[in-house]
């Protein structure tokens, strides 16, 4: 299996390489969808998408919390991946906001959000660094 063990240095730099070169290919792409994109659209499928988002983050938080309160290393991955969700979340909330008070709300849950996701970075971090000290990879 490809996660067992230490895998090949030639694929991981071969890896590394395709990833760093999609970075750098995402950012003409971004300047084109900067210029290019219209400034409102109509959304059919709005509501299944912010639905699906925050379910994304409640799954994520849970998931958080129980690997947590069980003490598995596991739970570093999945609160990286509950953070990234989280910020995401507070960014559409934000941007997607119309003025006044909505606005309002929005930059109120952006905070509530960003220390969530400060909370599972620093649980990630600690997990990870707790298990270094014990010499587990």
């Amino acid at each position: 299996m490809l996660l067992q063990g230490n895998p090949p240095r030639r694929f991981v730099s071969g890896v590394a390489a395709l990833i760093t070169c999609s970075a750098v290919i995402l950012l003409p792409w971004i300047a084109y969808l900067a210029a290019s994109l219209p400034s409102s659209v109509t959304a059919w499928h709005w509501p299944l998408a912010w639905v699906g988002l925050d379910a994304a983050m409640a799954l994520g938080l849970a998931a958080t919390g129980v690997l947590a309160i069980r003490r598995d290393r596991r739970v570093a991955f999945v609160a990286a991946s509950t953070a990234t969700v989280l910020l995401m979340d507070a960014w559409f909330d934000v941007c997607t906001s119309a003025a006044g008070r909505p606005m309002a709300f929005a930059l109120i849950d952006m905070c509530v959000e960003i220390g969530e996701a400060a909370a599972c970075l620093l649980l990630a971090w600690a997990v990870w660094r707790d298990a270094s000290r014990r010499g587990h990879r």
